[in-house]
Formats: structure tokens, C-alpha cells, sequence
């Protein structure tokens, strides 16, 4: 299982790697100081990597988001309106770096916090939650590092939510159901062979998959697990590894994808694997996939956390302000699962400030804000969550501190300020390119086109 506990970094080293990093950030075009603002603004700093599709979606919502609410009045704190800004700083998918961007957004003057695509970044920068001591809202990686922290250091850690998407062994069960109730009811497979790169957030989808399938009593079996390195080049070798575990079964390849997914799928549409490709494949959100491509998108799968249904009534007026508001990179015009939970975020975010009555500008009234949070999705006497946020993606409500038995693969273990998953809530959706468009497949009530093969298996 993937180590889940703070890199083996003291709060002192963090402190002075953070001071090195101020010194060099400092020679940047903020140099004369923080932002000089007036008691009614807030200022929410972005950390992501800004030069990839999910870094520009993700601002791209937040900036959309932003406009709408200022021109709507501001959140309204008593009789004050107050206005929206947004900072931004590479946190360029490192670990390494995802730190010092964040202290780079304090030092200009954030006082609410949001992003980090990768894990990687996130379990970088786990430090400097205690540090900061920021209102931070996740919406991007999926390791369960950050909430088992503020399971066991909730005065440390209390500042950390995450909108989106579902921790990662959330994101197996949610897999899990897709294989179970689809692949093998739906299509008849009675095997897949997993294909995940090596990175954090996959180890708990790899080594859980088949114990979770022998549990619920699944017929569908794992033929082979394949882990490859970010790094790879030519995927031949594990195509043919793949068909050669899947001779005699009925099934699929199932990918577990975040960062690499392009290069892969071009070779196996070059290549005509004889498998099918479903699964998660991140990079296939983008709407320009299938160029990316060069075509070879054409029945690839992928689970999001949204798209063009109606999952709440939110959803499809969000997608299509997303695609016409041309202030901010007009070419992406398909929000990614990160956009969903960036606008979520920010709308989340003005509910609990208002609820509160007061701005998350110091510790005591951020502890304000964070009590208002934990209020979305708090459980009743019968243990049902109850005010729930009606978000983009779903009705959205946290787990509490103490609350097990939310995952399968650890039932012993709380998940305080996870975004809760199940029908109604943060349930995702599965997607398929279909003639250059994303058509929604699963679940049922949401679909929008039957699965099909790719080209050369029809």
C-alpha cells in the first residue's frame, strides 16, 4: 500500500527550504511586496501546474466563477460586499516546487488557498499545512494522505478539504462498480488486465482491485496487473504482454491514467490492439484529445467527475458558461474533473463565509469558516449526511472526523474533510469518445450513448 503518513521532512528544514525558496520567488515581478488591497476583497491563490490542460481548466473555471459572483454582488459578509481575486503560481507538478508555490501565493497576499493536480505536489506540501495555517481547498489530487492527517493532527491539519475529486480509494470503488455493474453485466467480460502508471495515487487501485472484486463476489478476474514508468516511451511490449494474458478470456484493457494517457492511446490505436481500452485515462478529458491523438481517441473510456448531463441542475449551465466565456483560454472549452471542483470550490467556499459571517483573513476566523464547511454533509441521528451543497458534480457534503467504514479497502480508517462519495453525491461518471465527442455511458440514468469498439473490432 502507498505510504500515507509527512515525507520524512522536520518542520524546521521545511521552514528554511521555504526561505530559499522565497528568496528566489522574490526576484519575480512581485518583488515590491504583497498585493495592497482593501478590507473587502479576498484574494484566492491557485497552485497548479499552469501549463498543462488541467492547470488552464482549472483557472479557467475559478476566473468564470469569480466574474459571475462579483457581478452578482461579492459574498455578502453582514452589510459588506465583498469582491473575488485570483493569484496564481506554478506548482509545475513537483513535489519539490508545489511548496514554495504556495508560499509564494501567502507572500502576495492569498488568504484562501486551491489546486495541486498531482498528488505528488499535494504530499509535497503537506508541511505546510501547519505552517500556513490557510484555508486550502484540494481539488485535484486524489491521494488520501492529506485527510488521514487531519485525522490524526486535526488541529494541524483542519485547514485541508477536498472538493474533488473522491480520494483514490474512493476512485477503486468507483472503478469497482463501473467493472462490476458494466464491464462484466453489461458487456459480459469476465477479465481485464490493469494498466497504471507508476505514480501515488494508483498503488491503492492496483493492489486493491482484485481483492475488492474476490469480495463482492465478482466473476470478473484480473488476468494482470501492469505498472509502467511515467517515462515510457514505446508501450509495445505491454500491449502484447496484456494480449498475451487476455488469450481465451472475453474483456478489456483498464487503465489507471493521469499523466500519461496520450502517448499510450495513440500507440494502441496505431497498433490495433485487439482490447478494448476503458478505465481512467485523466488526459482523455481534455477536448482536444482527439487531435492530441491524432484520432486515436475513438472508443477510449474514462471516468470524471463531469460533463454535459444533468447531474444537478447546475451542471449543464456550467459546462456551457465554460465553453463560451473567451476571457480566459477560449480554446478549452471542456471543463476537466478539477474545473468541476475548482467552481465547486469557489461556490462552496462563499455558502460557508456567509454561513460564518466572517472572512478567512486570520486563524480564529478561518477556524469559523472551517466549522461552517464541516457543516456541509454533517450526518443525522440516522447517520444520513444532511446539508448538502448542490455543486456542479454532485450534492457535496464531508466526511466527519471518526466517520469509518467509508471504504471497503479501509474500513478502519476516517477520512475527515474528504468530499463524501456515493448515488447523489460525488458519484463521477464514465465517459466515451464517440466520433470526436464525449458521450456519457455510465451510470444508466445519465448516459447519453451506448458503449461501442473501436474501428478495427467492430
Amino acid at each position: 500500500m502507498q505510504k500515507t503518513g509527512l515525507p520524512k521532512q522536520s518542520r524546521r528544514t521545511f521552514l528554511k527550504q521555504l526561505g530559499a525558496g522565497a528568496a528566489l520567488l522574490s526576484l519575480g515581478p512581485w518583488a515590491h511586496g504583497p498585493l495592497v488591497r482593501g478590507q473587502e476583497t479576498l484574494v484566492i491563490g491557485m497552485a497548479n501546474p499552469l501549463a498543462t490542460f488541467f492547470g488552464e481548466a482549472a483557472e479557467k473555471a475559478l476566473r468564470l466563477g469569480i466574474q459571475e459572483i462579483n457581478a452578482a454582488g461579492g459574498i455578502r459578509v453582514g452589510d459588506t460586499s465583498v469582491q473575488l481575486e485570483l493569484i496564481t503560481s506554478d506548482s509545475a507538478g513537483r513535489a519539490d516546487q508545489a511548496p514554495i508555490a504556495l508560499q509564494d501565493l501567502v507572500g502576495r497576499g492569498a488568504d484562501v488557498l486551491t489546486g495541486f493536480f498531482f498528488s505528488e505536489e499535494l504530499v509535497g506540501s503537506l508541511p505546510a499545512i501547519p505552517v500556513l495555517r490557510k484555508l486550502f481547498l484540494g481539488t485535484g489530487a486524489s491521494t488520501p494522505a492529506a485527510t488521514i492527517q487531519v485525522a490524526s493532527d486535526y488541529d494541524n491539519y483542519k485547514f485541508f478539504f477536498r472538493v474533488g475529486p473522491i480520494n483514490s480509494f474512493l476512485i477503486l470503488e468507483a472503478a469497482l462498480t463501473f467493472a462490476v455493474g458494466f464491464l462484466e453485466r453489461g458487456l459480459g467480460w469476465d477479465s481485464i488486465v490493469l494498466l497504471a502508471e507508476d505514480a501515488v495515487w494508483t498503488k491503492p487501485i492496483t493492489d486493491g482491485f482484485p481483492v475488492l472484486l474476490q469480495a463482492v463476489g465478482s466473476k470478473l478476474q484480473v488476468a494482470d496487473a501492469i505498472r509502467y514508468a511515467e517515462d515510457t516511451t514505446d508501450f509495445t511490449a505491454l500491449f502484447n504482454r496484456a494480449v498475451s494474458a487476455m488469450e481465451g478470456r472475453t474483456g478489456g484493457i483498464y487503465t489507471i491514467m493521469a499523466h500519461t494517457g496520450t502517448r499510450p492511446t495513440a500507440q494502441w490505436a496505431a497498433q490495433q490492439v485487439p482490447l478494448p481500452m476503458v478505465g481512467i485515462n485523466v488526459q482523455a478529458q481534455d477536448g482536444r484529445f482527439d487531435q492530441l491523438t491524432q484520432g486515436a481517441a475513438e472508443s477510449v473510456v474514462t471516468f470524471t467527475s463531469g460533463a454535459r448531463a444533468p447531474i444537478t441542475e447546475k451542471t449543464i449551465p456550467f459546462v456551457d458558461a465554460f465553453a463560451a466565456f473567451t476571457d480566459f483560454k477560449p480554446e478549452v472549452t471542456i471543463p476537466s474533473y478539477n474545473a468541476f471542483a475548482s467552481y465547486d470550490a469557489l461556490y462552496l467556499l462563499k455558502a460557508a463565509i456567509e454561513s460564518a459571517g466572517v472572512l478567512p483573513k486570520d486563524e480564529a476566523s478561518t477556524t469559523a469558516v472551517i466549522q461552517a464547511l464541516e457543516e456541509f454533509g454533517k450526518r443525522d441521528a440516522e447517520g444520513n449526511p444532511t446539508n448538502l451543497f448542490v455543486g456542479t458534480s454532485g450534492n457535496l457534503g464531508f466526511y466527519e472526523r471518526g466517520e469509518t467504514g467509508v471504504t471497503l479497502l479501509r474500513p478502519d480508517q476516517d477520512f475527515p474533510h474528504d468530499v463524501r462519495y456515493g448515488p447523489g453525491l460525488a458519484e463521477g461518471i464514465w465517459i466515451q469518445w464517440q466520433g470526436g465527442q464525449q458521450e456519457v455511458i455510465f451510470p444508466p440514468h445519465l448516459a447519453t450513448a451506448s458503449f461501442v469498439l473501436p474501428p478495427w473490432l467492430r
